[in-house]
This record gives structure tokens, C-alpha cells and sequence, in this order.
């Protein structure tokens, strides 16, 4: 996943890419560079998708006092 930023955002794709993340590093050839540069990625992708679920929740909220 290139430029990771909250408005364009997925959270089903972004849900796939950690995946993606966690597998790579569950394997023991990859280097620690490597490896920090995918945790970095997946902390930004953890928290965007923290953003993300809390502003659905705060909508749903809304809609349940209407």
C-alpha cells in the first residue's frame, strides 16, 4: 500500500494489507529493515483504522437518537 492517509482509506483493503504485513514478518528471512518498515506500516494502518471505526461509530450513534 503506497501513500496510507484517512481519506481514502478502505478498511477492508487495509484489513487485507496486515495481513499481508503480518505474514511477511512471521517469515525469518526478512532483514530489519524490512521488518521495522512494516511495522511502521501496520501502526499507521492500526490507527487509521481506529480513526476510521470510531467516526462509524459516532455516525451510528447519531442515527440511533433520530
Amino acid at each position: 500500500m503506497s501513500e496510507i492517509n484517512k481519506d481514502n482509506l478502505v478498511i477492508e483493503e487495509a484489513f487485507a494489507r496486515l495481513t499481508e504485513i503480518t505474514s511477511m514478518m512471521e517469515k525469518s528471512d526478512i532483514g530489519l529493515k524490512e521488518s521495522l518498515d512494516l511495522y511502521s506500516e501496520g501502526v499507521k494502518l492500526v490507527s487509521l483504522c481506529k480513526e476510521n471505526l470510531e467516526g462509524v461509530e459516532k455516525e451510528i450513534q447519531i442515527l440511533n437518537e433520530v
